[in-house]
């Protein structure tokens, strides 16, 4: 498993089964806190027997803010996501680091990474999950969950590649300045999700550690749910798929039941 920076390139097609790939330049929009906070209590209200509510919670960086600031806003994030109902915090963490002089994202910044989960494992008293992207080798995956391990119940992988994004031409996809970087997310990024996921659960089993992993990342079908789950995954996570599929979930839980069954 290598990672080897890449530009990705847009075109407009349709997709055939699910197979959607889609790039994505909207930042990280968010409501004031009293309103998603409020959407957070409705959703814990709303779920069943057997579902988990996971907030995703993510920091702010301030133009004039040090990585205290940022911190401290991780932490702030988790508090108010478990005290309004979530019941395990997903620390966002594959995010441009705005403190590198060169691109880079947050869990790439191993020692930023650690004090944003120390900070807000302390903040709560649920589970607190890495949410990471792409490494670029099987060691620095490695390396990096086993120092970032002691702060975290478990970690989220993988989030997108975060790539150039150019059209047929070679030209910015994107407009505007700041955009020529993008997340690339959808059934396209299965093959490089699911190596990572293997590497994190063969470590898992020789004892590197104990943690829960979560999987996500290309999830565009059933049977690629059902093969994280056959692989020891602690769960597979839908996203891009449902905005395209949004019963993709409700026939995973029939074929799981069937499986069961039989």
């Amino acid at each position: 498993m290598e990672n080897r920076e890449q530009a990705a390139v847009v075109t407009r097609r349709q997709a055939a089964n699910g197979a959607t790939t889609v790039a994505v330049s909207m930042g990280e929009p968010s409501m004031e806190p009293d309103v998603w906070r409020k959407d957070v209590r409705r959703a814990r209200d709303r779920i069943g027997r057997g579902q988990l509510l996971i907030v995703s919670v993510l920091g702010t960086p301030e133009p004039d803010g040090d990585a205290e600031a940022l911190v401290a806003d991780y932490a702030r994030c988790a508090r108010r996501a478990a005290e309004s109902g979530a019941e395990a915090g997903e620390v966002h963490q594959a995010l441009p680091d705005p403190f590198a002089p060169q691109p880079q994202m947050i869990y790439e910044n191993v020692p930023l990474a650690a004090q944003i989960l120390y900070r807000a494992r302390a903040a709560v008293t649920v589970p607190v999950l890495a949410r990471l992207g792409v490494f670029r080798s099987p060691r620095v995956l490695h390396e990096t969950a086993t120092k970032l391990a002691p702060w975290a119940s478990g970690f989220v992988l993988v989030h997108a590649f975060h790539r150039r994004v150019v059209d047929a031409q070679g030209n910015p996809a994107f407009e505007g300045a700041g955009r020529e970087r993008a997340d690339v997310v959808g059934a396209s990024l299965f093959p490089i999700a699911s190596r990572q996921v293997e590497e994190m659960l063969a470590w898992r089993r020789a004892g590197a550690w104990d943690r829960a992993v979560l999987a996500v990342g290309g999830i565009s079908t059933e049977e690629r749910a059902h093969y994280f789950l056959r692989e020891g995954a602690d769960a597979a996570l839908v996203a891009t798929a449902a905005l395209f599929d949004p019963l993709l979930a409700v026939r995973f839980r029939r074929t799981r039941a069937a499986i069961a069954v039989a």
